[in-house]
């Protein structure tokens, strides 16, 4: 089989990439560390090819790539599940010949990039460079209206890495100060945004296109504990202010068509400020993270293996797309709900215990022996997921219990609100 070299892939889309893959007639062989994942996701990559290599260390990755030549020799295309991770991808590709992503969703990785093609739909928003903050070039009061300060973060991250608030008021030295704080300013051609602080509940509208047609699926809607995303509802169109489904989707298809794209998933994210959303993380290429495509899966009665199939094929033009799965209407499906629960204060975790003869899917992400920061910092701190039905899982979240040196302690999560 055709090789596809996978850079970039979450704890719970391990467990069913290898074989979507293979479904597709390819073999997978992932850039990660198999050790750095545990249970059932661990042991769906020790039956493939995998490379340790750290993939927030770009210059790691190229360095690994240009040593094992045969890695590539070998390969027929290079992709992954991180939309942020699609300019690297696209590197690699370019170097080696390979076949990659869209070249549209490549682009529109950029939080800059998405702004400025659909500004009435997304927040005010200065795009600069590193360089730029250096010089003290940046002035955040250039933006209004501001009523409750700013954000910013990088233009190609996502996952709450490198995301600071600034409060109104913060000047050009305010934004180097965050900037430097953040540990990635020793790149001054790396593109940051800074944008006007949306207050208000965070949706997604999960969703692709095939041949220039959309395909809207599901809206779902996330609990957060500072930056970090604790728990997701699928579907959660009923939720929604009157309104704001229409005003979302009329936002997506403005940037299919201003972009042109033609082909690729989409996980489009909204913060809802009274009736009106913003789109703040376009997420083209790809799937929403965490556990969604579990919780499709069990809402519309489909094997997550031909979800990521499609996933993956319709977002490598080269590959040949997959038969697309059989998702029912937005909104019929059954209630599902996920918590990503992690720890306050953060500890090492020796162990999990999850309830005996439960419902729920459960992830760990984490390997036992591993040490994870406070949950609020990032999605980097994610213990474990626990998905299932809604009424199932609020159950048996009660039941969870994360074991560290310090004792058992309960892991922290949140209810979508």
């Amino acid at each position: 089989m055709k090789k596809i070299i996978i850079l970039g892939v979450n704890a719970t889309s391990a467990k069913y990439v290898p074989a979507a893959l293979r479904s597709a007639g390819f073999e997978p062989v992932f850039l990660a560390d198999a050790d750095a994942f545990a249970g059932a996701a661990a042991q769906s990559l020790g039956d493939c090819a995998c490379y340790p290599v750290d993939i927030q260390d770009r210059a790691a990755v190229l360095r690994l790539l240009a040593h094992d030549t045969s890695l590539t020799d070998e390969a027929f295309a290079i992709t992954g599940l991180y939309d942020e991770k699609f300019p690297l991808i696209a590197q690699i590709a370019a170097t080696y010949g390979l076949h990659g992503p869209e070249p549209v969703a490549v682009r529109l990785a950029s939080k800059a990039e998405v702004a400025a093609l659909i500004p009435e739909f997304s927040p005010p928003t200065i795009r600069f460079t590193g360089a730029q903050a250096a010089r003290l070039a940046v002035d955040p009061a250039a933006l209004t209206p501001a009523p409750h300060g700013y954000v910013l973060k990088p233009a190609e991250q996502a996952g709450g890495r490198g995301a600071t608030r600034l409060p109104q008021g913060a000047g050009p030295v305010d934004v180097w100060n965050a900037v430097a704080a953040t540990g990635l300013a020793q790149d001054a051609a790396q593109p940051w945004v800074v944008q006007a602080d949306i207050r208000g509940p965070l949706f997604s509208l999960e969703g692709y296109v095939s041949d220039g047609r959309i395909v809207f699926i599901d809206f779902s809607q996330r609990g957060r504990i500072a930056w970090t995303e604790v728990s997701n509802l699928l579907p959660a169109d009923r939720r929604l202010p009157r309104g704001v489904e229409d005003r979302c989707k009329a936002a997506v298809t403005a940037l299919v068509e201003r972009s042109g794209l033609s082909q690729g998933y989409f996980h489009c994210e909204f913060l809802v400020d009274g009736t009106r959303p913003y789109l703040i993380d376009a997420n083209v290429g790809r799937l929403g993270g965490g556990a969604i495509v579990e919780q499709l899966a069990l809402s519309h009665g489909l094997d997550p293996v031909e979800i990521l199939a499609h996933v993956l094929t319709l977002g490598l033009p080269a590959a040949g797309t997959s038969p697309a799965p059989a998702y029912g209407t937005l909104g019929s499906g059954r209630s599902t709900l996920s918590y990503y629960y992690g720890l306050e204060g953060g500890g090492r975790v020796t162990s999990v215990s999850v309830p005996d003869g439960g419902n729920c899917l459960h992830t760990q992400v984490v390997p036992d022996g591993h040490h994870v920061g406070p949950v609020g910092t990032g999605d980097a701190v994610w213990i474990g997921m626990l998905t299932g039905l809604t009424s199932d899982v609020a159950r048996e979240i009660e039941n969870v219990v994360v074991h560290t040196d310090d004792g058992p302690r309960r892991p922290a999560w949140a209810a979508p609100s």
